[in-house]
């Protein structure tokens, strides 16, 4: 009984980590002036999709926000423009992209990894 409880409680907490890896990755964009984000399992799959962006002419890629550390990279041209302005400037445009990742992906709880989806409104 306790070795399969223990197997139970194992089993659990892979599928936790698997569910929260599933949706570990927002890559961000606009799309007429409205942020949007396409959720992805790996780094992989996530610079993927910010490479198909960049093919598109309707959407403009931001980068690529990770909610394991909290962190986000700048897509390579927004980086370049990015690191030309002043710290204070850096830091406050940093802070504002992750504040909108955050809400993207709370709003959006149900979305589906690796898919662009129908547009909806930041707020």
């Amino acid at each position: 009984m306790i070795r399969l409880l223990k197997h139970t409680k194992q089993n659990k907490t892979n599928e936790q980590g698997r569910e929260s890896s599933a949706n570990r990755y927002s890559v961000l964009y606009t799309l007429k002036g409205q942020y949007q984000h396409v959720g992805c399992s790996s780094e992989e799959d996530a610079q993927y999709v910010l490479g198909m962006l960049m093919k598109d002419g309707n959407r403009i890629p931001v980068g690529i926000y990770d909610s394991k550390t909290d962190s986000f990279e700048w897509e390579i041209i927004g980086q370049y423009f990015h690191s030309r302005d002043s710290i204070t400037d850096q830091q406050e445009r940093l802070h504002e992209v992750l504040n909108i990742s955050r809400t993207l992906r709370r709003r959006d709880s149900s979305w589906q990894a690796g898919y662009l989806q129908k547009p909806s409104f930041f707020a």
